[in-house]
């Protein structure tokens, strides 16, 4: 994310990155870039339901109901086709503002300071994909929940040793239900791979938590049984991706930050496209 500097001796400094700011739709006010609606921390009276949308688990909402729907009604909510979250624009001649907004969530500067690293990250898996293989498996997760995050999904990453047999809960709404996906992510050095029994359990912990679908994602692969073994009725409530998977959805993300590109399919398309 961009962010304007504050005041040094009387002078501003100007917006880091200006170059990805876009104005796809021909806005008035300028070039933008579409922000985060919710903030880290625990606010009751800030986690209410916006249209069938709710913030993530330790998240709330940036502004009361009331000027959500003001800024809505400005023409500064985007609402995406494809079900995700709703985003904010943010204008370049608005990231002081944007700024202070920021700084009034605790923990705010380590949560960009983390986000920075993931973006990162994110970029360098899509320019070297073998890089992938040098990730930590407790930083894979995170990046996955930043890379989702910012697809338009609502991200909550479970907590090691409590994970409840998966590792990401996803939450979106389409076509007016909705949704909740899980992932399960195994980080593993070739040879090794998952095998029948990973795909048996994680397919028990889908069925049992009621969700929707569950992605399992391998980064070496799986092993010949395990993929041979698979029914048709398996394939439909749980699916199977690799190594080309993970890049993949860093590919879309870093593109969609840097205002390259716009999701046209909906947010479970882009979640099992190339799945097996």
């Amino acid at each position: 994310m961009s962010f304007q500097d504050t005041h040094r001796s009387g002078e501003r400094r100007s917006v880091p990155n200006s170059d990805r700011y876009r104005n796809p739709d021909n806005d008035s006010r300028g070039p933008y870039l579409l922000a985060d609606l919710t903030v880290h921390g625990v606010r009751p009276r800030l986690q209410y339901d916006w249209r069938g949308h709710l913030p993530p688990n330790g998240r709330h909402w940036r502004f009361t109901l009331e000027r959500a729907q003001a800024e809505d009604t400005n023409g500064r909510i985007v609402w995406p086709a494809n079900g995700g979250r709703p985003r904010l624009k943010r204008y370049v001649s608005e990231q002081q503002e944007a700024l202070r907004d920021q700084d009034e969530a605790p923990g705010a500067m380590v949560e960009r300071a983390l986000r920075s690293m993931l973006q990162a990250l994110a970029q360098e898996i899509v320019c070297s994909p073998d890089y992938l293989m040098h990730v930590e498996w407790r930083d894979l997760e995170r990046l996955l929940g930043e890379v989702l995050s910012g697809l338009g999904f609502n991200v909550l990453v479970t907590r090691p040793g409590r994970d409840g047999g998966f590792d990401l809960e996803l939450r979106c709404v389409e076509a007016g239900q909705p949704m909740i996906y899980l992932v399960e992510i195994k980080h593993w050095k070739a040879p090794s791979r998952p095998g029948s029994d990973i795909l048996e359990r994680f397919f028990e912990v889908a069925m049992a938590y009621g969700a929707s679908r569950g992605l399992l994602l391998s980064s070496s692969g799986y092993t010949v049984p395990a993929l041979s073994g698979r029914t048709e009725i398996a394939r439909q409530p749980v699916r199977l991706g690799d190594a080309n998977k993970i890049v993949a959805l860093c590919q879309s993300y870093v593109r969609h930050t840097l205002g390259a590109w716009t999701p046209t399919d909906t947010l479970p398309r882009i979640l099992f496209a190339d799945t097996l």
